[in-house]
């Protein structure tokens, strides 16, 4: 155990220093080539952003990564499992890359590249259970495991990329998700995954006081698709296999309900934002104001205290997916995922009618 808190400190401790130090070279290299976020629109920074953190937190993380990796400290019986552990590394670099060319284009990019992409590198990461499956076939289970590996990844991908949606909100949120995971897989024994995570919370916390509560510079989506990918990857080990048929009739799904909790409040904004596109008649991938986040905005608090908010409840349902539902029967596990969404729900329907009440007021001032 002191050997595993050892190697952990030298990848938060390289991690957090190295992007510390990058992010204000980001800073100047992005205004000097002009990759900033321009105000306007949906868009309320009063100022020219600059947008290339996530390269300062990628570069931050790989940095803690390799540190581990080579660090003369050894614990008993793990090793890093190099071939998987290269299918991540450049899974993640796909996944920044394309991030970084929409950062670059900045609102010129069309969404089916980037959506390409993506899904290049996720199925780089599923190759090898792709070429078994399709060679040599398999149960069903394992073909449903498929499907919902890469949708799994998608998803979290364009959830954490939807939530970057106001200063310090999608970081934090990170922070808080990544901790829970390295409370729970420090139980799992899923040594690799919990040290990855410490690197990803100590790049993500040499980023934030650049980006909250005044943000100097933004994650972009190079940063945020390449946490929420890491955070893709990381929170499949917080649960055995969904789709094997020994599990039970559910083949497994309720072993994903602690992952689903300790992302609930960027995965619940996602599907709310979505939900309300689809309403209005909108495109789902157009991004636009109507997050949690803004509609708190509205409804009269400030932008760090709407960020504050989302970040207690982020940390409430961390909380219970770490510390409760592991522990709980399937069925309980079932019931408290349904109380989290209730939870969500109750405070979605809470938030807009605050809005209503606020933009309401306003139009009575004004006439």
């Amino acid at each position: 155990m002191y050997a595993l808190r050892q190697l952990a400190l030298q990848g938060f401790g390289v991690a957090f220093t190295t992007t510390l130090i990058l992010v204000p070279l980001c800073i100047m290299i992005a205004r000097r080539f002009g990759i900033v976020d321009v105000p306007g629109g949906r868009k309320q920074h009063s100022q020219s952003t600059a947008l290339l953190g996530g390269v300062a937190v990628f570069f931050g993380s790989v940095a803690g990564a390799v540190a581990m990796i080579t660090s003369d400290v050894e614990i008993k019986g793990f090793t890093w499992e190099a071939e998987q552990l290269h299918r991540v590394i450049v899974g993640c670099s796909i996944i920044f890359l394309v991030g970084l060319l929409d950062d670059f284009f900045k609102d010129r990019m069309p969404f089916q590249p980037k959506l390409a992409g993506q899904i290049l590198g996720v199925l780089y990461i599923a190759w090898p259970l792709m070429t078994t499956l399709f060679e040599a076939g398999g149960p069903i289970g394992q073909w449903l495991y498929l499907i919902f590996f890469i949708s799994w990844f998608l998803m979290i991908i364009n959830s954490f990329n939807f939530s970057d949606n106001m200063n310090g909100l999608m970081s934090g949120l990170s922070v808080v998700s990544f901790i829970a995971a390295i409370f729970y897989l420090a139980d799992d024994n899923s040594i690799r995954s919990m040290l990855l995570s410490v690197s990803l919370v100590g790049a993500l916390l040499g980023f934030l006081p650049f980006n909250f509560p005044r943000a100097k510079i933004f994650l972009g989506d190079a940063g945020s698709m390449f946490v929420g990918f890491t955070m893709a990857w990381v929170m499949l080990n917080l649960s055995k296999r969904f789709g094997n048929e020994s599990l039970g009739t559910d083949l497994g799904l309720n072993t994903l309900i602690p992952a689903v909790l300790i992302m609930g409040v960027p995965l619940f904004d996602a599907a709310f934002v979505v939900v309300m596109r689809m309403k209005e008649g909108r495109k789902v991938y157009l991004g636009d104001d109507q997050h949690l986040s803004h509609r708190l905005v509205r409804g009269g608090f400030s932008n760090a205290e709407a960020v504050f908010i989302l970040w207690g409840i982020g940390v409430f349902l961390a909380g219970v997916g770490t510390f409760v539902v592991p522990w709980a029967e399937p069925v309980y596990r079932y019931l408290l995922f349904m109380a989290g969404l209730l939870v969500m729900i109750v405070f979605a329907t809470w938030v807009m009618a605050l809005e209503k009440a606020q933009l309401d007021g306003g139009r009575r001032e004004s006439s």
